[in-house]
């Protein structure tokens, strides 16, 4: 059972995701969803720890084992046009080969498309989670300090 909670015009989630570099650190992965980009993960499920969640989701998704260090843990409350919608995320970060991950590859259960987008073109993608698109534009992931922040569109 994952950890999300709906009622009338609002939503709550909380996530896991992985800031995922390739190995000269000029791209990272992204999973498209259609009219949104998102970094990989997924929702945590109730008794589950950020790391595991992370660790299964990537491991459903693309079957991938790494080295995974948490960087961020972000309160987001964002606005749609629909709902009002507050996640918090845990987001780790890590470096793969890209070649071990093909562009525009399907998850394992062929419900996502990833795709390895230059960090110099992340302006031009929608991305849901923006604090974190923000920090690997301006290069801020650069220590092991792990980070709180809140980000408010209400």
């Amino acid at each position: 059972m994952i950890i999300t909670m709906k009622e009338e015009g609002t939503r709550f989630g909380v996530r896991a995701g992985a800031i995922i570099y390739n190995e000269d650190r000029t791209k990272v992965l992204l999973e498209n969803q259609g009219r949104f980009y998102r970094f990989p993960g997924g929702r945590i499920d109730v008794h589950e720890d950020s790391q595991k969640a992370i660790e299964r989701e990537l491991k459903e998704e693309l079957n991938l084992r790494a080295d995974l260090k948490l960087k961020y843990i972000v309160e987001m409350f964002l606005n749609s046009m629909r709902i009002k919608y507050h996640e918090i995320g845990f987001y780790f970060i890590m470096q793969i080969n890209e070649d071990s991950i093909l562009n525009k590859s399907k998850s394992l259960d062929g419900d996502s498309d990833f795709e390895w987008i230059l960090i110099s073109d992340l302006d031009n993608y929608n991305i849901i989670a923006k604090p974190i698109k923000e920090k690997v534009i301006s290069n801020e992931i650069c220590n092991d300090d792990l980070e709180h922040f809140i980000y408010r569109e209400y």
